[in-house]
């Protein structure tokens, strides 16, 4: 994610250094822009505003006592101008804002008034029908700050809400109801099977902060009596003691859907697997990147390239939800049905996606379930978010790319 700070400096400039930081902490260190401390010198920084502003998923603009009101050497109103900087960010982000791709955030610092509609042009009306967030100086400055990240994540998808655990019980976030965009755009040049782009709307629901780890697999196995298979590697019955955090692999469909009605039953709680659209939404934080934290591949984000597995939080948090391990450890099983044949889905499975019978439970054993996520030795096309395969639901994945899981949860 990408958020883009507006503001004067003649009005605000004390305060953004403080912003900055905060948001960098809560979105990590590449995702906050603040306009020219941030371009390299000798760099035309007209087109690098250009490229921000429209680039951006938040734009808060920074509104101080001042900021309406700021006048140019002959004493007209800069915001007047058409060629005024702030301006042109403003109408840039009120755009985006009316396509319903970035959101807008006015910031009142120090007790600012929001502008009245006589105070600036006709182009920048809207941001005064924006609910406005104040942030005030300390002892003040905590909170408020905070409370605009949560709305921030709201925003984007992610209610940040934990619940309490049993010791062997997964980790959850909580993913907030809304829509979002599921697959890949033609000319992103991805196959066929991820196409077309289309948003989806899911109710709210929580997933697997990280996936299922060998400790708690192993509860379910002492707990049920279940033999361990070959495939998983393990000490007989027990998990090796060095692998206790590392996701626990060489499991079929249905021994991770058995996993999740064990689960269910010792909490009360209604446990799944997660179906391929709420592992994407998870997996895409709210954005359209092509991989979890971003556009580029970034290594030190994954295990990829890697000759064993890693533990489930060896990395980083793979996105601004919280969620570890998506990506480039593990293939992860989903609920969703592929189809009977390997290299393309059923025309009832394709896209767009819908909550139909395509994430039937109780489907036969001869039709394939989507397996997202990647393993350590996958190619890195198969990192995106988007990447999609099916599999045999009896099938635990081959020596080096063995599948695991990650649960999901009705609220």
């Amino acid at each position: 994610m990408r958020i883009f700070i507006s503001y004067r400096r003649a009005d605000s400039t004390y305060h953004i250094g403080r912003i900055k930081d905060r948001l960098e902490s809560a979105f990590g260190n590449k995702s906050v822009f603040r306009d020219l401390d941030d371009i390299p010198a000798g760099v035309d920084f007209r087109s690098v505003l250009e490229k921000e502003t429209h680039g951006c998923q938040v734009m808060l603009v920074i509104i101080g006592p001042q900021w309406a009101g700021i006048t140019d050497s002959v004493g007209n109103k800069r915001l007047f101008d058409p060629n005024d900087f702030t301006r042109i960010e403003v109408e840039t982000g009120l755009r985006g804002l009316e396509q319903n791709r970035i959101m807008v955030v006015p910031v009142l610092l120090m007790n600012a008034p929001m502008p009245s509609p006589h105070d600036i042009p006709e182009s920048l009306l809207q941001l005064t029908f924006q609910n406005a967030i104040s942030i005030r100086n300390d002892p003040d400055f905590n909170a408020d700050i905070e409370r605009l990240i949560r709305d921030i994540r709201r925003w984007r998808g992610y209610a940040e809400e934990d619940i309490a655990v049993e010791y062997f019980e997964p980790k959850t976030v909580h993913i907030a109801e809304g829509k979002f965009w599921m697959g890949s755009p033609a000319a992103q040049g991805g196959p066929g099977t991820e196409s077309p782009e289309h948003e989806v709307f899911l109710p709210d629901y929580r997933i697997g902060k990280y996936p299922v780890t060998n400790a708690q697999f192993e509860e379910f196995i002492r707990d049920t009596g279940r033999l361990v298979t070959p495939n998983m590697g393990w000490d007989g019955q027990h998990s090796p003691k060095d692998r206790l955090n590392h996701p626990v692999t060489g499991i079929t469909f249905y021994d991770a859907i058995t996993y999740c009605q064990w689960l269910s039953g010792r909490t009360g709680r209604k446990y799944t697997l997660p179906n391929e659209a709420q592992w994407e939404k998870a997996c895409r934080a709210g954005g359209r990147t092509l991989y979890p934290w971003g556009d580029e591949f970034e290594n030190g984000r994954c295990n990829h390239g890697a000759a064993l597995l890693a533990p489930v939080d060896a990395f980083p948090a793979q996105n601004e939800f919280g969620c570890f391990d998506l990506v480039g450890n593990i293939r992860q099983w989903t609920c969703s049905l592929w189809g009977e044949k390997r290299l393309a889905p059923d025309p009832d499975f394709t896209y767009p996606w819908k909550d139909d019978r395509r994430n039937d439970l109780n489907a036969s054993r001869q039709v394939r379930r989507v397996i997202r996520g990647s393993s350590m030795k996958d190619d890195t096309a198969l990192l995106r978010c988007a990447a999609r395969s099916g599999q045999a639901p009896d099938d635990a994945g081959l020596p080096g790319a063995r599948n695991g899981f990650r649960i999901a949860m009705s609220v």
